[in-house]
């Protein structure tokens, strides 16, 4: 009768080892495939960014080109980033006054087709607007913002 125990016993074990290790495949090979739609989700978000910035620059064709290589680079970079940023994305763009307008159309859209591509929202501070104000209540305005 104990022997009988025994083999039970043993079964059981080897039954839970084998399960056990069934899990841990079916976890790794899960991890593997979402992974891999992962990626592909990356690149489709990259190839996006890519169109709508390439759009831009034929819209804005008389910008510097090296703004458009430091925007896309700096841009593509967070893009590529593996972890998630919990901090915003700023790029500081700056422009003479008879050109303000241009600037401030040209800026929203750059964070546009940044943010569209991350299913986030852009957000533009016009500092001129707050240039007037206490600047213990903008910092706070800006920190609420950008929460």
């Amino acid at each position: 009768d104990d022997g009988e125990s025994q083999s039970g016993f043993h079964k059981m074990w080897t039954l839970l080892l084998v399960l056990l290790i069934s899990l841990a495949l079916l976890y790794v090979l899960w991890g593997g495939i979402r992974d891999g739609t992962s990626s592909r989700r990356d690149a489709e978000i990259l190839q996006e960014f890519r169109a709508r910035m390439k759009k831009l620059k034929n819209t804005y064709q008389s910008q510097d080109p090296n703004l458009w290589r430091r925007a896309h680079a700096s841009l593509e970079k967070r893009l590529n980033s593996s972890h998630v940023h919990l901090e915003p994305a700023i790029l500081l763009l700056t422009a003479g006054q008879e050109a303000e307008k241009a600037l401030r159309c040209l800026s929203n859209e750059i964070a546009q087709a940044f943010a569209s591509s991350q299913n986030a929202t852009a957000i533009s501070i016009n500092g001129v607007d707050k240039a007037v104000l206490d600047s213990d209540a903008v910092k706070l305005e800006v920190d609420t913002e950008l929460s």
